[in-house]
């Protein structure tokens, strides 16, 4: 069964206030009787040698500081077996005297101080102390006092004790019941705190208006949470890396799974024409008896699995060639601009250049290598005589645009990235590998730049946005 703290707190104090004030009660009821007497004693026997000087130069008795106790109590001077001197109540005769004097000094419960001895007796709830101060053999001073036993102030003081305890415990259960509030309270409130960490629940800040070690316990329990929450920010971020990280290699595992498959297919259908080519030219079948003609034809096939193999090669290694942080000029898109212009006028085309340079975030040879591809693409299947190339600077992005006469399905738009994809399959002589949009593709993926194509008037535009370095 669960016990909240403020009921055991509770209890807890009241039994310890309690059983303090019953002991000290119980204390002081023991104590109080026996210094009573002993008070009294102690004030006689003061008084008593206090006088012995006085009285032995002759001064009377009740010029001494005996004169200044209790009316109960009697003194007689005896010398030489008679009494000179006598002050307050009738105590003894003159015959009385020896006897008595006898008895105090034989009795075994007499307590002897010096020349001073006293006894101490209750008779029927009085106390009789008697004290003998010997100045010398035969001259004595005798004092009787007697004190009201305390059995009836003890009976006054029980009825007032328990009207005292009634009051006390009152006092005691409500000191109690605030005490247990004051400090359960702010431990109940700890232990909900506690109980959202432990559900991973960071509202906020725990918050205790005190000024003793709860307030220290409460920074430390904010800076713990804190921390706790920090750690577990970072752990879940490294976690979601690392998941995207496995989602990512699984990703390109199948990539790369369907890649080689459909290079395989590709490669299979030149490998055939060439096997069949080789095969009619040794034999000396048919048209292939011109072998001058189809070794022309034999060497585009190979030139065909070559430039397959070379955009594979790039494919591959692009992951290799980004690093982070990773910057360089749009200049370089120059670099193999020849070449372009070359294939360009093969195919009766006019290339328009209007670049903007500026330093961009991105390999320089993935650069080029995207620019060629893009220029490339467009030479092979632009509709008219001219390509347009554009490199402007929005905002914090390079711009990268190239243009040609056309216009492609939308249905094909959205799979033109794919490996060895063809809008038209029967135009695969004008295409090179069938890899130079997947490789754009993977070089922007690479960077996370937004890469499309898209119809545009007549035109069909290919636009990468890259950010510029700052």
């Amino acid at each position: 069964m669960k016990i909240s703290i403020f009921i055991k707190t509770f209890f807890i104090l009241l039994i310890s206030f309690s059983l303090v004030f019953l002991l000290s009660m119980y204390i002081s009821y023991q104590r109080f009787s026996p210094m009573y007497i002993e008070e009294n004693i102690k004030n006689v026997k003061s008084s008593i040698l206090s006088s012995v000087t006085s009285i032995e130069s002759g001064s009377a008795l009740e010029n001494t500081d005996l004169q200044d106790l209790s009316s109960e109590t009697s003194f007689v001077r005896f010398n030489n077996n008679v009494i000179a001197e006598e002050i307050g109540p009738d105590f003894l005769d003159n015959s009385e005297v020896l006897d008595f004097v006898i008895s105090i000094y034989d009795s075994p419960d007499s307590i002897k101080d010096g020349n001073l001895t006293y006894f101490v007796q209750l008779v029927e709830d009085i106390y009789y102390i008697n004290y003998i101060y010997q100045f010398e053999l035969g001259d004595y001073l005798i004092i009787s006092t007697r004190i009201q036993s305390l059995q009836n102030v003890d009976r006054v003081l029980n009825n007032i004790n328990i009207t005292q305890s009634i009051f006390m415990m009152i006092a005691i259960t409500l000191l109690s019941i605030i005490i247990s509030i004051n400090i359960s309270r702010p431990i109940k409130k700890i232990s909900l705190y506690a109980k959202d960490i432990s559900q991973l629940k960071f509202a906020g800040k725990l918050s205790i208006k005190r000024r003793d070690e709860f307030r220290d316990l409460v920074s430390s329990l904010n800076e713990m949470t804190f921390n706790l929450k920090k750690t577990y920010a970072e752990l879940n971020e490294a976690n979601q890396k690392l998941t995207n990280d496995i989602d990512f290699e699984k990703e390109q595992e199948e990539k790369k799974k369907h890649l080689i498959m459909t290079i395989n297919h590709e490669i299979k259908t030149p490998l055939a024409v060439m096997k069949g080519m080789i095969e009619g030219m040794i034999d000396g079948v048919g048209r292939y008896k011109d072998k001058e003609k189809y070794l022309k034809e034999l060497l585009n096939q190979i030139q065909t699995i070559e430039n397959i193999t070379q955009d594979l090669t790039y494919s591959l290694k692009l992951e290799d060639k980004m690093k982070t942080g990773d910057w360089s000029d749009t200049s370089v898109i120059d670099a193999n601009f020849g070449s372009l212009e070359e294939l360009a006028k093969q195919n009766m085309i006019k290339i328009s250049k209007k670049i903007v340079y500026t330093e961009v975030l991105m390999n320089g040879e993935l650069l080029l290598i995207l620019s060629t591809n893009l220029i490339k693409n467009a030479i092979l299947y632009s509709a008219d005589r001219h390509v347009g190339i554009e490199g402007t600077i929005v905002g914090d992005e390079f711009v990268y645009t190239v243009r040609n006469k056309g216009e492609i399905p939308e249905k094909a738009l959205d799979k033109l990235f794919d490996s060895f994809y063809r809008v038209n399959p029967n135009e695969s002589k004008k295409s090179g590998s069938g890899l130079g949009l997947f490789i754009v593709k993977q070089i922007c993926e690479l960077y996370v730049y937004p890469y499309k194509i898209f119809n545009d008037n007549g035109e069909v535009v290919a636009k990468v946005q890259i950010k510029i370095k700052k």
